[in-house]
């Protein structure tokens, strides 16, 4: 079955929690954010899951193609996160939380894509 394909990467695994942690912060948002900051980073964080199932089923140039764009979605994400917790739409606590979890990501797709670049 190919869903066993993809469930054991560790990216993929890192990148299902963080949209599960997503949409549990997205929850407790003030409207003011919820409804644009935080919807479009929920989108954000599925276009990274979405990312590695792709990359996991194409090889060669499609692989790397796909994860330069989810390498620099993880660069929107993190950006996009600091700018909830600047607006105060989280804790500090909950932005190291996820700033690890994206540098644990970005670690993962970047050692895949230089994996990638050389066996293309």
């Amino acid at each position: 079955m190919n869903v066993a394909r993809y469930q054991h990467l560790p990216v993929y695994q890192l990148s299902y929690s963080l949209v599960r942690e997503s949409y549990h912060l997205k929850a407790k948002l003030p409207k003011l954010l919820k409804y644009d900051l935080g919807s479009d980073i929920s989108r954000s964080c599925l276009r990274v899951l979405k990312g590695a199932i792709l990359a996991n089923s194409h090889a060669g140039v499609s692989r790397v193609r796909i994860l330069v764009q989810v390498s620099l979605e993880v660069e929107v994400l993190w950006t996009y996160y600091r700018l909830l917790y600047d607006l105060k739409g989280i804790s500090g606590g909950e932005f190291q939380v996820i700033s690890e979890r994206l540098s644990e990501i970005g670690s993962q797709i970047n050692a895949w894509l230089k994996w990638a670049k050389k066996n293309s």
